[in-house]
């Protein structure tokens, strides 16, 4: 549909309304912008706000946004929460927005050793309930609290676990229910605890980048809750912080559950901020599990011998529960903390190493705006990760004060920079997808014919372009 008019958005109201009724549709100009903005620090521009907001109760209510937007040609971009921090929440036109918010059905079925929650439940409620039944959530994204199941499925992302512990959550995951961008809908996977071998559609599904349906229901393994213990190292420098973790794997300890690091100075705020003494230089925090008090501890102790012989200043366990919370929120919402801190717009990376040269890249981490035009002009840099995945977090504020055509070019060279880097090591992003604004570095990293395989396939499953589009072409 071009050339899309008052008339045309009342009439495009007017069909939404009818099939989720009126309470569940808005063309409030607030609603519309609140439905399309993203976390970059730039405003809209008129040409992305949505033309409506639709929140839909079931499948069938989806399906039929599906297939009107189909007969009408205007896109469709599915919403959950808005977190995504790889640019693919913003549409780059406007469209019809379907919020999953009103799906949020949990069902635990223990008899057969699974749940199954519909795309729009928030992560942290979902871990909550099933930690109720003595029962853990395989996600640990930073934004857990506001987070919704069906993006981060999309995304299969690991979050704060480290994956070589416990897996991808899509190790997890038996079934997806998807409504396909011609309408049609579909079951994956098995209701038995034995994932299909061969051909298993699910796999296409988890990992998806949203463009290639859209999930209306996870079936997802039930994990016994396991016994925690919890450890942390202070280092006088972050080349000597990353020996240790590369002889925590040289050594054949068991990989944690988690394994934080935050740079001397922003452990300094994150830890004043907690009411917590200063570390005196980088820190490493992390979290080890077993079925046994025991067991958990046992995997701590191998871990800081591991650490210690990389000399590190002090290794201990940390066994006060409430002291544990408390580093970990240091370095949970450390982002939150540092622009509290600052009073600017905080913008990251995700850089991942090799085990083999984690040392040298987290020397390019910390020289991460080198030679970059603007971010170097930046007052402050701060770096911080998943150390135990390999993964690095160089963070720089943008001052508020900076024009949208400035704060886009930071932007754009950040992931620039982080494209050179993982291409250097070998290795991708493993929290925030593969495209939106990281489509050039996928051809660069896995080349033009892995590109057109997946281009292939979209148009394949979705020949009018009708859900998420500009996400596979970069246009975002």
């Amino acid at each position: 549909m071009k050339g899309v008019g008052d008339a045309d958005i009342s009439k495009m109201t007017a069909v939404l309304e009818g099939i989720a009724g009126k309470d569940f549709v808005s063309a409030n100009f607030f609603e519309r912008i609140k439905n399309t903005v993203d976390v970059y620090p730039f405003e809209l521009r008129k040409d992305q706000i949505c033309y409506a907001v639709i929140m839909p109760s079931s499948k069938e209510e989806i399906r039929e946004v599906i297939l009107y937007a189909n007969e009408i040609k205007v896109p469709v971009f599915i919403r959950g929460s808005g977190t995504h921090l790889g640019g693919n929440y913003r549409p780059h036109v406007s469209g019809i927005v379907i919020n999953t918010h009103r799906m949020t059905k949990l069902e635990v079925s223990e008899e057969y050793g699974f749940f199954e929650c519909e795309p729009g439940c928030v992560a942290g409620h979902v871990r909550d309930a099933l930690l109720e039944l003595g029962y853990f959530l395989p996600e640990a994204p930073g934004s857990i609290q506001v987070a919704s199941m069906g993006g981060l499925i999309s995304g299969n992302t690991s979050g704060h676990i480290v994956d070589p512990s416990i897996g991808k959550p899509g190790d997890y995951v038996l079934a997806v229910e998807v409504v396909l961008p011609n309408g049609e809908i579909i079951e994956t996977g098995t209701k038995g605890l034995r994932r299909p071998a061969g051909t298993d559609l699910t796999k296409l599904f988890v990992g998806s980048d949203g463009f290639l349906g859209v999930i209306t229901k996870i079936r997802m393994r039930l994990l016994k809750a396991p016994v925690r213990a919890h450890g942390l190292a202070v280092y006088s420098d972050l080349s000597s912080l990353a020996r240790g973790v590369q002889r925590m794997y040289q050594d054949g300890c068991p990989p944690p559950l988690f394994m934080e690091f935050l740079d001397g100075p922003s452990a300094e705020i994150g830890f004043g901020l907690k009411g917590l003494e200063p570390p005196g230089g980088p820190v490493v925090m992390f979290e080890s599990i077993s079925s046994s008090e025991k067991g958990a501890s046992g995997k701590v102790k191998q871990i800081m011998r591991s650490l210690k012989k990389e000399k590190a200043i002090e290794v201990y366990p940390v066994e006060d529960i409430d002291k544990w919370r408390r580093l970990w929120a240091a370095r949970s919402v450390i982002g939150s903390n540092l622009m509290q801190q600052e009073g600017n717009l905080i913008s990251t990376a995700e850089v991942v190493s090799n085990l083999k040269d984690l040392v040298e890249c987290m020397d390019d981490c910390q020289n991460f705006s080198r030679g970059l035009p603007l971010t170097s002009q930046l007052d402050m840099s701060f770096l911080f990760g998943h150390i135990g995945a390999l993964t690095f977090h160089p963070a720089s504020f943008i001052p508020r004060n900076w024009t949208d055509d400035l704060k886009r070019k930071v932007i754009d060279e950040r992931f620039q920079r982080e494209g050179e880097l993982n291409l250097k090591y070998g290795t991708c992003g493993g929290e925030w997808g593969q495209f939106g604004r990281r489509k050039d570095f996928f051809i660069k990293r896995y080349g033009e014919a892995s590109y057109e395989i997946v281009k292939g396939l979209k148009k394949t499953m979705d020949p009018n372009n009708i859900l998420n589009p500009g996400i596979l072409e970069g246009y975002r």
